[in-house]
C-alpha cells in the first residue's frame, strides 16, 4: 500500500470516529460538542477531497471517483446539519435572519455546483460566507461593548470554523472547476422527480397505463412537493436502491421533528432505536394488539395504521409494511443498524419518499412519547415518524382515519356520516361487510362530541379514532370487533366485556370469544352495528383501488385570482374536466360491484344492469398543517361541455372542509360527463388531484373551451340601464352586433357570459340582424340566457347560421347600475362591436302628451287624424330627423303609430314622408327609420302625428324626436 492511501485509510478512520461522536452528541442534544465533532469531520472529509482532484496516481480511478462521489454527500449532508444547529444555537435572536440567509444561500451553492452552474454557485458561496462574516463582526461588536453578557465563544468558535471550511469548498470550486457528484442535498423537482419520459409513471396503486405529466401537471407537482418547509419528492423506481449501508449513524439532514408541548414538559432526550431495545424489529409482531398510542394527539393515525397491522395478517397482504425501507427482497422491512429509514407515502396525489432516522421521543423513565410497541417492534414508531414529518411533526392537529389510510396506502377515501338524514343503515351494513370479507376495505369509525359523563359511562373517548379489526353476522347479530388506539378504555354497552347475557355459548364460539382473556382490558371489544349507529358519528372507509381495472387521474392549480372568491352564480372559471366513460363487452360493474361492497347505489341503471360505476376522488394538497377552511365540492354534469351556470346538475356535491372529496355514479357507457371542482369563499391558491376509477376504460381530460373568445367591458348608467324587455327603456340597454363569416361553411356553436360587479339580476337577449333592436320579437330571438339571474348568466349558441346577430344585455329593472363584462367564446372566428343607441349623435326633444276618447284616429281605414296629437316641426336646412312614440303609463298598451307628414295648408296633412308601420303595442313604443327632411336656403313645415288604432284610448305618451341640427316643434292640437 502506496504512503497517500494509508494517508487516506487514517483519515477515513479519523472521519467516521468524528462523525459517530457528532452523531451521539446530537442525538443527546450535545450540540456544541456536535459542531465541534461535525467541523472536524468536514475539515478532514475536505483534505481527502481536495487530495483525490490532485491526485497521487495510485488506486482505481473508478474506485476513487466512487470513494469521493460518497465523500462530497457526506460532505453536503453535514454541512447542511452544521448550518442548521448554528442557526438553532445563536446567541442572539438578531443573528437569525443572517444565519437563514447564509444557510440557504450555501444549499443553493451546492445545487449550482450539481448542474454545472459555477459562476452562480461561487457567487452564492460569497455570498453565503459574508453573511456569516457579518454575523461575527456584530457579535464581536455586541460583546466588545459590553452591551450583554454573553456566554457564546464555543459557539463562535465553531461558526467561525465552519465559515472558513466553506470558503475552502468555494476556492477548491474555483480551483478545479469541475461538478461534483450529486449531493445529499434537498433536490430541486425539476432536476430528478419531474422529467416526463416514458419510463416513469403516474403512480395511483391500479392498473393504469404508462402516462405522462404535462408542463401544468409538473409544475403542480413540483410546488406541492414543499410541504410544511420540507420537500418531498415523487418516488421513482430507483428510490428501492437507496443506500442504506452506512459505516456510522445516520442523522436526518432536516432536523428533529417539532414536539408537542405534552411532549416538551415531558421530554428527557432522543434514543436511538438500538439503545432503546437489544434487538429491535420492524413490524415482526402478528396484529395491532401490541400498538398503543401515546402523547400523540394522532389517534386518527394510529387507528389506521393498527387496521393495516391487523388487515396483514388476516390476509396475508401487505398494504403498510412494504412501504417501509429497507427492506427483503420478499418485501417485508428490516432493522437498519445505521439508523436510516424510508417510507412510501401516498402524498399530494403521488407515492413520495420520506427519508427519517431512528432518533424518538423519549421521557426521563425511558418511556416512548410516540406510538409504540409493547414488544421491541419499532415499526409503528417509525412509520408514525415518517407520517409526521410530512404532516409538520409531533404537534399534529389530527385528521381522520380515511385520510391518513389514503397516506398510507393510497386506498380510496371515503367519509360517511353516520347522523346523516341521507344514511343508509342496511345498505352501509352491507358494503361494509362485503368489502371486508373480499380484502377490498378497510375501516375506522370516529365519536362526535359528547358529554364527560355521557362517554365516561359508555366507554368511549369523545371526538376519537377507533379502528375496526373485524366485522361479522353471526346468530342473528351484526357485530364489529373495534380497538382503542389507547390500548385502554373499552365500550361498556352491549356485546362488550361486561355484557355476560348477550355472550351465548353459540356466539362465542362463532367469535372466538374467549371472556377470560377479555378481563384484561387493552382497548379492544366488540360493539352490536345498532350502537355503532346510535353513539358514533363517522364511518370511514378506504376501498382498494385495484378492484377497478382502469384509473386515470390529473394535477391542476386553481389560482385565488381566476373566478369570483365565491362562485355562488358563476362557474365559467371553475377547474372543469370531461370525463368520457367507454364501453365494455361484460356486464360491468354490477355483480362484482356488489360482492366487493363498493356498490355507490346512485340513481342510474338500466334494465341489463350494464351501466359501469364510475368513482371520482377529488383530493387537495397539502402545502401547510393548518385549521382547514377551505369548503370544496365536485358537481357532475352530464355532456362533457364546458359549464357556466350552476344549474341542471346531475350530480351536486356537498361542501366540506376536508381533504378529500368521493362521487360515485352510475355512467352511461360511451357518454361525457363535466366534473366541476367548487369552492366556497376561496381565500387563497389551491392544488387539487382528481382520480377517477371504473371498471371500462377512462378519459380525463380539461373541459373544452372556445377555439375563439372576446371579452369587453361596459357599463349599465343612466342612459344605459334599459331594464328588462317589459320596459319602455330597453332598447337603451348595451347593444353589440356579433358577426360570423356567412361565408363559412356550416353552423357555430358557443358561449356567451355576463357578469355584473354589482349583485343585480341579469340578463342576455340575442336577435336576428346585427342592428338596434328597438323592440323585442319572440319570433326574432334566436337565444336567451333565460330567467335574469344575480350577478351572473349564460347563453348558450348551438348550431347557429353564419351571419350577424345583435346581443343585448339587461339588468331586471332601469337605473340598475353596474359596470359588466361581456365574455363570447365560439368555434368559429367572429368580431364584435358595440352597436350605437338610437339617435346617437343626434339633438333629443322630449315631447308629452295624452290622447282623450273621442272619434276615430286611425287612418288605416282612410278615416280622419283631425283629433290626434300633432306636432308641427319647422326645419331651417336639410336634416335627418327620428321619431320614437312610447306610452309608459298605459295600462293596457295601446296599438299605436307614429308618422312624419309634409305639411299641407291650415295643418292638414301632406304627403307621407316617414311612418312607424303596423299599429303595436311594444312596451317599446314605435319609431320610424331616419328620415331626411327640410332644404337649404328656406324654412320646411312637417307634422309629426301620434295616433292609436282604437278611439277610445285615453292615455299619455311621450314623443322622442331626433335631429341632425336644430329644429323648431310646435304642438298642435293637443291637450297635456
Amino acid at each position: 500500500m502506496s504512503e497517500a492511501a494509508s494517508g487516506r485509510n487514517e483519515l477515513f478512520t479519523r472521519i467516521s470516529e468524528q462523525l459517530g461522536r457528532a452523531v451521539q452528541a446530537d442525538s443527546e442534544s450535545r450540540y456544541i460538542s456536535a459542531l465541534s465533532g461535525y467541523n472536524e469531520a468536514l475539515r478532514h472529509i475536505q483534505q481527502l477531497i481536495v487530495g483525490m482532484d490532485d491526485g497521487d496516481g495510485s488506486g482505481s480511478g473508478s474506485s476513487e471517483q466512487l470513494q469521493q462521489s460518497g465523500l462530497e454527500a457526506k460532505f453536503g449532508e453535514y454541512a447542511d446539519r452544521v448550518s442548521q444547529l448554528l442557526h438553532q444555537l445563536a446567541p442572539d435572536p438578531a443573528f437569525k435572519d443572517d444565519l437563514r440567509r447564509a444557510q440557504k444561500a450555501l444549499a443553493k451553492a451546492r445545487q449550482a455546483r450539481q448542474r454545472q452552474e459555477i459562476e452562480l454557485a461561487l457567487r452564492l458561496y460569497i455570498g453565503g460566507i459574508g453573511s456569516y462574516q457579518k454575523v461575527l463582526r456584530q457579535e464581536k461588536e455586541a460583546s466588545g461593548n459590553g452591551s450583554a453578557a454573553r456566554d457564546s465563544g464555543d459557539w463562535v468558535r465553531e461558526l467561525r470554523r465552519f465559515a472558513s471550511t466553506s470558503l475552502k469548498e468555494a476556492e477548491n470550486l474555483k480551483r478545479t472547476g469541475l461538478e461534483p457528484p450529486p449531493l445529499a442535498l434537498p433536490e430541486a423537482p425539476s432536476e430528478r422527480a419531474f422529467a416526463s419520459s416514458e419510463s416513469r409513471r403516474k403512480s395511483t396503486g391500479v392498473v393504469s397505463p404508462v402516462e405522462r405529466l404535462t408542463a401544468e401537471e409538473t409544475a403542480v407537482v413540483r410546488h406541492t412537493s414543499h410541504i410544511n418547509g420540507l420537500t418531498f419528492l415523487p418516488w421513482l423506481s430507483n428510490d428501492i436502491d437507496e443506500n442504506f449501508a452506512l459505516a456510522s449513524p445516520f442523522t436526518d439532514k432536516d432536523g428533529l421533528l417539532t414536539l408537542s408541548p405534552k411532549q416538551q414538559r415531558r421530554l428527557g432526550r432522543w434514543r436511538r432505536a438500538n439503545r432503546l431495545f437489544d434487538r429491535p424489529t420492524i413490524f415482526a409482531q402478528a396484529g395491532c394488539k401490541h400498538i398503543v398510542q401515546e402523547t400523540v394527539t394522532d389517534c386518527s393515525f394510529v387507528a389506521a395504521l393498527c387496521v393495516c397491522v391487523e388487515y396483514e395478517q388476516r390476509f396475508r397482504r401487505q398494504v403498510v409494511s412494504r412501504h417501509l425501507y429497507p427492506r427483503r427482497p420478499s418485501g417485508e422491512p428490516v432493522f437498519n443498524p445505521a439508523g436510516k429509514y424510508m417510507a412510501k407515502l401516498f402524498v399530494n396525489g403521488l407515492w413520495r419518499r420520506v427519508i427519517i432516522d431512528d432518533q424518538l421521543p423519549v421521557a426521563d423513565d425511558s418511556r416512548l412519547l410516540c406510538t409504540y410497541s409493547t414488544g421491541s417492534d419499532i415499526g409503528p414508531s417509525l412509520m408514525e415518524k415518517a407520517f409526521l414529518k410530512v404532516m409538520g411533526g409531533y404537534d399534529f392537529p389530527g385528521s381522520n382515519s380515511s385520510t391518513d389510510l389514503h397516506v398510507l396506502t393510497g386506498w380510496i377515501p371515503e367519509h360517511v356520516f353516520v347522523q346523516d338524514e341521507a344514511f343508509d343503515a342496511a345498505r352501509m351494513w352491507s358494503r361494509m361487510l362485503s368489502g371486508s370479507r373480499h380484502g377490498d376495505v378497510l375501516l375506522t369509525i370516529a365519536t362526535g362530541e359528547m358529554g364527560a359523563a355521557a362517554a365516561g359511562a359508555l366507554g368511549l373517548v369523545p371526538a376519537h379514532a377507533y379502528a375496526v379489526l373485524d366485522i361479522r353476522e353471526a346468530c342473528g347479530f351484526r357485530l364489529l370487533k373495534v380497538k382503542n388506539p389507547w390500548s385502554s378504555l373499552r365500550w361498556t354497552g352491549r356485546f362488550s366485556h361486561a355484557d355476560r347475557a348477550s355472550w351465548t355459548p353459540a356466539l362465542m364460539r362463532q367469535l372466538g370469544y374467549d371472556p377470560d382473556a377479555e378481563r384484561e382490558d387493552c382497548g379492544m371489544f366488540w360493539i352490536d352495528y345498532e350502537s355503532v349507529c346510535m353513539r358514533f358519528d363517522a364511518i370511514h372507509l378506504n376501498w382498494n383501488p385495484q378492484v377497478f381495472a382502469h384509473a386515470t387521474a390529473t394535477h391542476f392549480e386553481w389560482p385565488l385570482d381566476t373566478g369570483p372568491r365565491q362562485a355562488l352564480y358563476d362557474f365559467s372559471a371553475n377547474p372543469q374536466y370531461t370525463l368520457t366513460v367507454g364501453r365494455s363487452a361484460q356486464a360491468g360493474n354490477g355483480e362484482n360491484s356488489e360482492q366487493s361492497g363498493r356498490g355507490s347505489g346512485s340513481e342510474g341503471g338500466n334494465a341489463d344492469g350494464v351501466q359501469p360505476l364510475v368513482w371520482v376522488l377529488l383530493s387537495k394538497h397539502l402545502v401547510k398543517t393548518e385549521e382547514n377552511t377551505d369548503f370544496i365540492a365536485l358537481h357532475v354534469y352530464r355532456g362533457g361541455r364546458r359549464v357556466y351556470e350552476p344549474r341542471a346538475a346531475l350530480r351536486i356535491g356537498e361542501y366540506v372542509n376536508a381533504p378529500h372529496v368521493l362521487m360515485q355514479l352510475t355512467a352511461a357507457p360511451g357518454e361525457s360527463y363535466t366534473l366541476v371542482v367548487a369552492q366556497r369563499e376561496k381565500s387563497k391558491t389551491l392544488y387539487f388531484t382528481i382520480r377517477a376509477y371504473c371498471d371500462v376504460p377512462l378519459q380525463l381530460a380539461a373541459a373544452p373551451l372556445p377555439a375563439f373568445r372576446d371579452v369587453v367591458q361596459g357599463q349599465w348608467g343612466s342612459f344605459s340601464a334599459g331594464g328588462n324587455s317589459a320596459s319602455p327603456r330597453y332598447l337603451d340597454n348595451p347593444q353589440y352586433r356579433l358577426t360570423v363569416d356567412s361565408g363559412r361553411t356550416g353552423s357555430f356553436s358557443g358561449m356567451l357570459t355576463l357578469e355584473a360587479a354589482q349583485k343585480h339580476p341579469v340578463n342576455i337577449r340575442v336577435f336576428r340582424s346585427g342592428f338596434l333592436v328597438t323592440r323585442v320579437l319572440e319570433a326574432n330571438t334566436v337565444a336567451t340566457s333565460g330567467k335574469y339571474r344575480v350577478q351572473f348568466c349564460a347563453c348558450a349558441l348551438d348550431d347557429i347560421d353564419p351571419g350577424s346577430y345583435t346581443v343585448v344585455l339587461s339588468t331586471f329593472e332601469p337605473f340598475m347600475f353596474s359596470r359588466f363584462k361581456l365574455t363570447v367564446g365560439l368555434d368559429a372566428p367572429f368580431t364584435l362591436a358595440p352597436i350605437p343607441r338610437e339617435g346617437a349623435g343626434m339633438r333629443l326633444r322630449e315631447l308629452h302628451g295624452r290622447w282623450q276618447p273621442c272619434g276615430p284616429r286611425s287612418d288605416g281605414s282612410g278615416q280622419s287624424h283631425a283629433s290626434t296629437p300633432r306636432f308641427l316641426v319647422r326645419a331651417d336646412r336639410e336634416t335627418t330627423v327620428l321619431a320614437r312614440l312610447q306610452t309608459p303609463q298605459a295600462d293596457p298598451l295601446p296599438l299605436v303609430n307614429v308618422s312624419i307628414f309634409a305639411f299641407g295648408s291650415s295643418a292638414a296633412l301632406g304627403p307621407p314622408l316617414a311612418s312607424s308601420g303596423s299599429y303595436t303595442n311594444s312596451p317599446q313604443g314605435v319609431a320610424t327609420q331616419p328620415t331626411s327632411v327640410g332644404c337649404a336656403g328656406r324654412s320646411s313645415d312637417y307634422l309629426v302625428v301620434a295616433s292609436t288604432w282604437d278611439h277610445d284610448v285615453g292615455a299619455s305618451f311621450v314623443l322622442y324626436f331626433y335631429s341632425e341640427h336644430p329644429v323648431e316643434i310646435t304642438p298642435l292640437f293637443l291637450e297635456a
